[in-house]
């Protein structure tokens, strides 16, 4: 696959401070960590923390689109599609 003319080179954006390398000591808890731990805590679930950054990136990620959809605005008119089975 070739790459776009419009990108960026990598070493511009190595220099850059990458959030993930941020230790969690240092990282203030935000509400995304404590729904993660607290939704792990309510399954009963145990979370090895070299997956936690992965697990609130999806999170957040989530999040995102289901604003995006949430922002839509869809006429007063509209109906749902009507489901075929074959």
């Amino acid at each position: 696959m070739k790459r776009k003319a419009g990108r960026k080179a990598r070493s511009a954006r190595a220099k850059r401070p990458h959030p993930a390398r941020v230790t969690a000591k240092t990282k203030p808890e935000t509400s995304i960590d404590a729904l993660v731990a607290a939704s792990a805590q309510a399954l009963g679930l145990t979370l090895d923390p070299a997956w936690h950054h992965s697990i609130t990136f999806n999170l957040r990620l989530i999040l995102q689109h289901a604003a995006l959809v949430d922002e839509f605005a869809l006429p007063d008119d509209a109906e749902p599609a009507p489901v075929f089975h074959a």
